[in-house]
């Protein structure tokens, strides 16, 4: 299993070389930020398995197992987007109290934790919370990267850096996921899953892995 591990390991460790290659004029870096978004989708469905969708893996490993907390923030854009108001049907004002939070911080990301305490302050019955409060994950930044980068390597024959400028992240107005960022996260989501399935003795830190190949 540790030699597994370690090719595992390799591979990632050459996109870096893939991505500083160039012939004449033409680089790599594009090949090498899908690839990132691959491997990182692939590392998330071996390790959470695929079940509730890759979608979530990949967002439940960018918010782990990535080392960086911005792919686990939601964004105020995704959270009152029209496209999302069915999951805020029948949700006593929860979403009117979202849009004046948004108001007083205008472009700020938002913790997890601090939405959950809107829906938990309401009088939606507890179950209703509580659905609420699981599928949160899906106006996270880590959604954003999985269904406008992830999805287009996958689908449409590439993607590219994604910017954030008019989003307040640590202090300072705008930020991107670009190839430093994602391989950032790569490494240690690749790192993260190597040490438990070691530790455990188990493929990908998942029991019963093989069962279900």
């Amino acid at each position: 299993m540790s030699t597994y591990f370690e090719k595992v390991k390799l591979r990632i460790e050459n996109l870096a070389t893939l991505r500083s290659q160039k012939i004449g004029e033409k680089s790599f870096e594009d090949e090498a930020l899908i690839l990132c978004l691959v491997y990182i989708d692939g590392l998330a469905s071996c390790h959470y398995g695929s079940r509730n969708g890759s979608q979530r893996a990949f967002c439940q490993a960018m918010r782990e197992l990535s080392g960086n907390p911005v792919f686990g923030k939601l964004h105020a854009q995704e959270l009152l987007d029209p496209k999302n108001d069915k999951r805020w049907k029948n949700t006593a004002g929860v979403k009117q109290e979202i849009k004046e939070l948004v108001k007083k911080r205008p472009g700020e990301l938002f913790d997890e934790s601090e939405i959950a305490a809107i829906i938990r302050q309401s009088n939606i019955v507890k179950p209703e919370q509580d659905k609420l409060i699981a599928d949160l994950w899906r106006f996270s930044v880590g959604a954003i990267c999985y269904t406008y980068m992830r999805c287009a390597a996958v689908h449409e024959f590439g993607t590219a850096p994604l910017s954030f400028s008019e989003t307040v992240h640590e202090g300072k107005l705008g930020f991107r996921l670009d190839f430093d960022v994602v391989y950032a996260a790569l490494q240690n989501v690749g790192a993260r899953v190597a040490q438990v399935s070691i530790e455990k003795g188990e493929w990908f830190g998942r029991p019963g892995y093989l069962k279900n190949r």
